[in-house]
């Protein structure tokens, strides 16, 4: 018998080699036929995690605007305004959202890190941004890493 885990594992890895960004909340509504329980949705998530953490995939936050046809928007008051999150493949959704980027191995690094340069040179370029922004830095996700291990070293 198969867990609960691995059951929405392979169900959102079905739904990925299908579509290039899935909603983990679509994907285990339409795997259960029904809305999940809170045990279940936490069991998707971490599902969603091992696939991230595996580096098939990236585990992103989306608000339902960012998401396209996938997007889940719950019918809660203000849900318009409340990210979800996604499994994605699509480059395009990693480097226009990097900060959204909820987990991913160092194999998306260099794409990430494409993204937070493109950003910052939006902010840059925009007065309006800037002024909303003031003193947002990206830093790439290898340069991040580095600087932590050389704290983490020097404690």
């Amino acid at each position: 018998m198969t867990s609960m885990t691995e059951t929405f594992r392979q169900a959102l890895r079905d739904a990925l080699a299908s579509r290039s960004t899935v909603s983990i909340r679509n994907t285990l509504i339409a795997s259960l036929e029904r809305n999940p329980s809170k045990g279940e949705i936490s069991a998707a998530n971490k599902a969603a995690r091992k696939i991230a953490e595996e580096g098939d995939a990236v585990l992103i936050s989306l608000l339902p605007d960012q998401a396209g046809a996938d997007a889940f928007v719950p019918t809660a008051r203000g849900a318009a305004r409340r990210a979800s999150n996604y499994l994605t493949v699509d480059e395009k959704i990693i480097k226009e959202l990097p900060c959204r980027v909820e987990l991913a191995t160092e194999k998306w690094d260099a794409l990430i890190d494409e993204g937070m340069r493109l950003t910052q040179q939006r902010i840059e370029s925009d007065p309006m941004l800037s002024a909303f922004l003031p003193g947002w830095k990206a830093e790439p996700r290898a340069e991040k890493r580095a600087r932590i291990a050389t704290e983490t070293a020097a404690s």
